[in-house]
């Protein structure tokens, strides 16, 4: 009798097990391709290119402008007075400093234009993502080009907090 309850209770849980297992439903998105496909996309990156251009071009004249005064003060330092000499040794090493500080503003501003242009794309296509996981049935949703979750259910049995706990962590 004994036997035959522990095996009914294996049984059981065998076909529970399965039976959850089978419920769920796993796919998979590229969403490197489909950012790529949104004209918004195109668009964001059309302002991007021009906003770097700008930069660029501002930054082609300090360069210029460094040039001039470099190849000034090699041609003519010499004959110029030491303390005229040194002033333009120090306006070129400011020239230098401000160039190297408006490249990396501008990276910066540029990385920070794109991370807020991208953000209501990234929203958008997150929102059809979950609608079409829940429509479909689907579970896990993964994402190829980052190698992220881009879609679990609410109640995805996280285990965070019992590991954490396991491990005296609080």
């Amino acid at each position: 009798m004994r036997r035959v309850k522990k095996l009914s209770t294996a049984l059981f849980v065998l076909l529970f097990c399965t039976g959850a297992f089978a419920q769920q439903k796993y796919g998979h998105i590229n969403s490197d391709e489909i950012l790529n496909a949104m004209p918004e996309f195109k668009q964001m990156n059309k302002t991007l290119e021009s906003k770097r251009m700008q930069y660029a071009s501002q930054l082609q004249r300090m360069y210029e402008d460094y040039e001039k005064k470099g190849a000034e003060l090699q041609q003519y330092g010499q004959s110029m007075m030491q303390a005229i000499a040194e002033e333009r040794k120090y306006e070129l090493d400011s020239l230098q400093m401000a160039i190297m500080n408006f490249e990396g503003s501008a990276q910066e501003e540029v990385q920070k234009l794109q991370q807020k242009l991208l953000k209501p794309l990234n929203d958008k296509y997150l929102k059809v993502v979950n609608a079409v996981a829940k429509e479909n049935g689907y579970t896990f949703i993964f994402d190829l080009s980052t190698n992220i979750v881009a879609y679990y259910p609410e109640q995805s049995g996280d285990i965070t907090d019992l590991v954490k706990q396991k491990m005296g962590i609080n």
